[in-house]
């Protein structure tokens, strides 16, 4: 059974995709709708986006791009958010993009992928809303928790080394929010708890 904020969740989606849908069946070049979900690391955006792709139930696929692929490295949040960014601008002129994955095994950028622009797209990861994302996507997720428990669930993910870099990524995630104010420009804001 969904829970009562993963309903709410995915009926604002669904409402708001088959609204833009209706504003431009009729314009060939516009895209498939697009959702962002932001927030402070450990807030739940991963895990987010796995439940709204396990129970996407429309014919069409969802097509998911992570921030962390995005990503050049730890230092890097203001380079991946750009290139989020670029993939929305390309995207909102009907354009297919592309994007390169960031291997952190090996500290370099790996295999291209594309993302068609007439498949629904959702961009998840902290610095996918940005200032100017409100005019390229339809549904806009901020989703946030409590400062104790994000650091938990991000200090506890398996293979990554965020104990040391907790404090310059959280650094960089507050400018980038006092740059563009993501929380303003989200269509639903969500409380994450345990």
């Amino acid at each position: 059974m969904l829970s009562p904020d993963l309903s709410h969740i995915l009926q604002h989606i669904h409402e708001r995709a088959l609204s833009y849908d209706e504003t431009v069946k009729h314009d060939r070049r516009a895209p498939a709708p697009t959702f962002l979900i932001d927030g402070p690391s450990g807030s739940g955006k991963t895990t987010l986006a796995a439940e709204i792709e396990q129970h996407w139930n429309s014919a069409v696929k969802l097509q998911v791009v992570h921030m962390d692929d995005l990503y050049p490295g730890w230092d890097g949040l203001a380079d991946g958010a750009a290139t989020a960014f670029a993939m929305l601008r390309e995207r909102g002129n009907g354009a297919d993009t592309h994007w390169q994955r960031y291997d952190w095994a090996t500290a370099a950028f790996a295999e291209w992928h594309s993302v068609d622009a007439r498949e629904p797209l959702l961009i998840e990861g902290c610095g996918s809303l940005s200032a100017g994302s409100e005019s390229l996507s339809q549904v806009r997720i901020w989703l946030d928790a409590d400062t104790e428990l994000r650091r938990e669930r991000a200090l506890s993910r398996v293979g990554e080394n965020f104990a040391e870099h907790w404090t310059e990524w959280d650094a960089q995630f507050e400018n980038f929010v006092s740059l563009h104010n993501p929380q303003a420009l989200s269509t639903l804001e969500v409380s994450a708890s345990e």
